[in-house]
């Protein structure tokens, strides 16, 4: 029955949503995301949505979603709170502090713990069995919200589809439906055939593939993550590419590069640490002053090269700044984890003979005065410093 179609199951919460939204007599909505492509265009699409419907809105960028980040904004009352892809893996912490004292929605495609809380909406794909890892991106949930508040927000397509670019493989599901309505618009154009398919954005400034864009977006919000780059990001999604936003993104693409290269020469010199099921480096501040999503872009490069194991989880710490651009100093000092899977160990994840990373690296992180969330196969999180190796060693055991 159609009823129990799970997307007419997600679109219809969706509706939900958007009444409560519009009938909160509030100006000011905030809006919390991720520092990737995805965060960026997340962002993009509620920060216009909300714009043109009169709402005063307000971004703040997180890498990881801090205890106390969610303690500070829901201590608060009669406010709004919009994650975009981020929140639905603390959708019960969010639940438990909010007490119904704040309207929340919840726009993810992550690994997701139920809400209990009526006015924490936790619309992400996964709740209602749609895959949040093959068939839809943050930014793609984000645009469908857009679109269901207002069929005029097919306008910002393209932006879904810089997003979904994350996702590995042709766009499949609800992101495919978002590059329909791009197409509809003219927003993009497809060139190619086969598995050679590209789709180029024509409405941001020179047409560029949607992958390169989503690269540039990753490295304006990650490595300009301290230099005001997710602001930057969200300005160049909804106003075009200028010449000096390519060029700030290029000297921090090389400065990425430069220290990724410094990284790699030291783990093929002095070996990364391996255990029975694990492989690990600490990083320590070889890329201080950069977002921590760096460390977890290199584990996706490293997860390829020859000197890793392709059978075992490989994990990379990095130590973590107190600050928080926009929001204050974090009470602790921290490390990030970043947990990725080579390819041997990704099909033996999909054949249910490791344990998934979403589950065992969390589990970890709790362990440690932490939290973690993630997908199979690309896991993080993060841990109060000074516990690493402990760490590691129960990993160690999760891992079997």
């Amino acid at each position: 029955m159609l009823a129990k179609d799970p997307l007419n199951l997600l679109f219809s919460s969706m509706q939900e949503a958007i009444k409560s939204l519009l009938s909160f007599e509030v100006s000011k909505v905030q809006i919390i995301h991720h520092d990737d492509a995805d965060g960026l265009c997340a962002a993009s699409i509620v920060k216009d949505m909300l714009e043109k419907k009169g709402f005063n809105t307000e971004t703040i960028c997180v890498e990881k979603l801090f205890p106390e980040v969610i303690n500070k904004l829901h201590s608060a009352e009669g406010k709004v709170y919009i994650y975009v892809d981020i929140g639905s893996a603390h959708a019960s912490k969010i639940s438990a502090i909010n007490k119904s004292k704040n309207l929340t929605i919840i726009l993810d495609h992550h690994d997701f713990e139920e809400s209990t809380d009526p006015l924490v909406y936790n619309l992400n794909p996964e709740v209602y069995g749609i895959s949040g890892e093959e068939e839809a991106s943050g930014s793609t949930v984000a645009y469908f919200f857009a679109k269901n508040m207002d069929k005029q927000n097919t306008r910002l397509a393209h932006l879904a589809v810089i997003g979904a670019a994350e996702i590995p493989g042709p766009l499949r599901g609800l992101n495919l439906e978002a590059l329909k309505d791009a197409l509809k618009n003219n927003l993009v154009e497809v060139e190619g055939e086969g598995d050679k398919i590209d789709v180029k954005v024509l409405c941001l400034g020179k047409p560029l593939s949607y992958k390169r864009l989503s690269t540039m977006l990753t490295i304006l919000g990650s490595v300009g993550y301290y230099a005001d780059g997710p602001k930057k990001g969200i300005k160049a999604c909804l106003e075009g590419f200028t010449d000096d936003i390519e060029e700030t993104i290029l000297k921090l693409e090389e400065k990425r590069r430069r220290v990724n290269r410094r990284m790699l020469e030291k783990l093929k010199s002095n070996g990364i640490n391996q255990l029975s099921n694990i492989q690990w480096f600490h990083a320590y501040d070889m890329f201080k002053g950069m977002g921590t999503k760096v460390i977890g872009t290199f584990c996706s490069y490293l997860s390829y090269q020859k000197i890793v194991h392709p059978a075992k989880y490989l994990i990379g710490i990095m130590n973590m700044s107190r600050e928080i651009p926009g929001f204050g100093l974090l009470k602790k000092d921290y490390v990030k984890v970043s947990a990725r899977t080579p390819k041997t160990l990704s099909l033996m994840i999909k054949e249910g003979k490791k344990p998934p990373l979403s589950k065992i690296l969390p589990e970890a992180c709790k362990h440690f005065n932490g939290f973690g969330d993630g997908h199979s196969t690309a896991a993080s999180g993060v841990i109060v410093k000074g516990v690493e190796k402990e760490f590691i060693s129960l990993l160690e055991k999760l891992s079997i």
